[in-house]
């Protein structure tokens, strides 16, 4: 298949990604498996971002790579959606380098929002005498 092929067969996971998102959030979306379909979606983001990198289209890889990142902070997975953050702004680096940073940027935001998270724990654990791990 060449790039053109990869470029549609993205554009419609795109496309699809964005109904399982917006029927999730209907009432009986989110009766029968809001957060599995967006999760789906999530996926689905991932996999057009990676086939819009084999087409060198690296703007909508990074757009693609945004869309993931975001739907990972709504589900609180931290970690994946910073890495989404990089991977976009890794992306966005061949075609719009002040987007980059703004990716960039969020991923150290989560980054920093964990380690905070971390000490805090392992301070109150040290302040009450806990030994648990």
């Amino acid at each position: 298949m060449d790039n053109s092929g990869k470029e549609k067969e993205a554009i419609q996971l795109m496309a699809d990604a964005d109904k399982k998102v917006k029927t999730s959030g209907s009432f009986l979306g989110g009766m029968f498996g809001g957060p599995h379909k967006v999760e789906e979606a999530c996926e689905m983001y991932c996999r057009a971002a990676n086939m819009f990198k084999m087409a060198k289209n690296w703007n909508a890889a990074g757009n693609a790579f945004c869309q993931a990142a975001r739907i990972h902070m709504q589900l609180q997975n931290k970690h994946d959606s910073a890495t989404s953050f990089i991977d976009a702004g890794n992306a966005f680096k061949k075609a719009d380098p002040s987007e980059a940073i703004k990716c960039l940027n969020a991923a150290v935001d989560i980054y920093t929002d964990m380690v905070r998270q971390t000490c805090v724990c392992v301070s109150t654990r040290h302040a009450c005498g806990c030994t648990c791990v």
